[in-house]
């Protein structure tokens, strides 16, 4: 099997749009077939990317997905023979004007997937430490993935002039070859949450800025990029996933125009013998027909007020509920289904009612912020997890559960990987509905989920 892949993994200051999706919209705008994939994105960097390239986005996060075999199978079932397949990730962080720590996900990225780097190193100091800063991150990659590092493009460059000036520079300390750079001037500030659910202005900046590039294609080396893709196609398929066969009916509440955290819900439920529709509940009647209804993480704290209020939705849920099909709510979908809920905007609306808790949120994180990456194991049996099972997903801060009550106790306890202090807990029951505040991966627990399926009774 052959499956053209390269990593993208770009450096991008605080409150400015990623120059790797602007370099994604390019390629596709000028006929390039790309099929992408991310990891250690921010979740108003997975939004942006599903409004510019109306698409779903796989997000192969290194530590949520638990192992290489998970990573490789989610892989290959979404990776294209005939498209580029590019995983956008962040290169590292910058601790000096000339040095970067590179991320630990762009090795283990390489080395899993035996492809590629290209890394996108911003070019807003001068044209010698920009240099400096290049020639150290590559020898970082160098040194853990041998022969990877095929090219590097710079971005935020002022001119061309100073470009020539950083070619040189960049050219005393390393032979690998420049692919061009992304002008300044293309660079657009990060739009927040609420405009990315609202109003389309800060996609429209980010597409002109795009456009400015396609315009003057000389910036970069278009073809050599995309031909380093090809250099490593050759896959090794990773040990295959064998399960009974099922006929159950999952419908993802705003796969495409809601969530946050990617689309890898709705390829793990196909593998586990699902038939998957995606909900959008403003255009389609409701799924009742389903026997499995997925939350997944979402801006819910901007939206919840209109789609709670949207009648059809609401009556579809309720009847769900009473009907006891089998429900999950993940991360910030879970305090729409306590009493009420604070928006993000500080008003407070009723919430549809199945559990006690009370729910908040806060402003949500920007792409400089770092989530907390925690494993949930079982305190006690539940129709999800059983006791000491292990899922693994991140603590979001900007969202509160408060006055659960007694009578639903949390079934999961969770802590920081490799600390043994218990930082909260989550997870709870109602009938066949579960919710957790907590943004966990599915696919960290293929066999947990696999088990939860197979209790649908349609």
């Amino acid at each position: 099997m052959n499956l053209p892949r390269l990593i993208i993994a770009d450096e991008t200051p605080p409150g400015i749009v990623p120059p790797s999706l602007i370099l994604i919209y390019v390629m596709k705008r000028s006929g390039v077939k790309v099929n992408v994939f991310t990891c250690g994105r921010s979740e108003l960097d997975m939004r942006l990317l599903k409004l510019l390239l109306g698409e779903p986005i796989i997000s192969l996060d290194t530590f949520a997905c638990g192992n290489a075999r998970n990573l490789k199978t989610l892989f290959q079932e979404m990776a294209k023979p005939d498209a580029l397949n590019i995983i956008l990730t962040p290169i590292g962080t910058r601790r000096e004007e000339d040095f970067i720590q590179v991320s630990q996900d762009v090795i283990d990225l390489a080395n899993t997937f035996s492809c590629a780097v290209v890394p996108v190193i911003s070019a807003s100091a001068s044209t010698v430490l920009t240099a400096r800063t290049a020639t150290t991150v590559l020898s970082a990659l160098e040194s853990s993935c041998e022969g990877a590092v095929m090219g590097v493009i710079f971005a935020s460059v002022k001119n061309p002039r100073e470009y020539q000036l950083l070619e040189q520079d960049y050219g005393r300390g390393t032979h690998i070859l420049s692919l061009g750079y992304i002008p300044k001037e293309t660079e657009r500030p990060l739009p927040s949450m609420q405009d990315l659910y609202g109003s389309a202005t800060g996609v429209m900046q980010i597409k002109s800025a795009a456009l400015q590039l396609i315009s003057a294609s000389y910036h970069i080396e278009w073809e050599i990029l995309n031909a380093f893709g090809q250099l490593r196609k050759k896959w090794t398929s990773p040990e295959a996933y064998r399960f009974a066969p099922r006929s159950v009916k999952a419908a993802i509440v705003g796969s495409q125009s809601l969530s946050l955290e990617g689309d890898n819900c709705g390829v793990l439920f196909r593998l586990l013998g699902c038939d998957v529709i995606d909900y959008d509940p403003w255009r389609d009647p409701f799924p009742n027909d389903a026997g499995v209804i997925y939350f997944p993480h979402s801006a819910a704290g901007v939206y919840g007020e209109r789609l709670l209020a949207h009648e059809p939705f609401l009556y579809g849920m309720i009847q769900s509920f009473a009907s006891d099909r089998l429900i999950f709510a993940n991360g910030a979908s879970a305090p729409l289904f306590g009493q009420n809920f604070i928006a993000s905007d500080g008003k407070k609306h009723a919430a549809l009612g199945f559990f006690n808790f009370r729910g908040k949120y806060s402003s949500i994180k920007t792409s400089g912020d770092v989530l907390r990456k925690i494993e949930a194991r079982g305190k006690a049996d539940s129709i999800f997890t059983r006791p000491d099972e292990k899922m693994r997903g991140y603590a979001l801060d900007y969202v509160n559960i408060s006055n659960p009550g007694n009578i639903v106790p949390p079934v999961w306890g969770y802590r920081e990987v490799r600390k043994d202090v218990e930082l909260g807990t989550s997870g709870w029951v109602n009938g066949s509905c579960f919710v957790t505040d907590l943004c966990v991966e599915l696919w960290s627990g293929v066999e947990t989920v696999n088990r939860w399926l197979s209790l649908s009774k349609r």
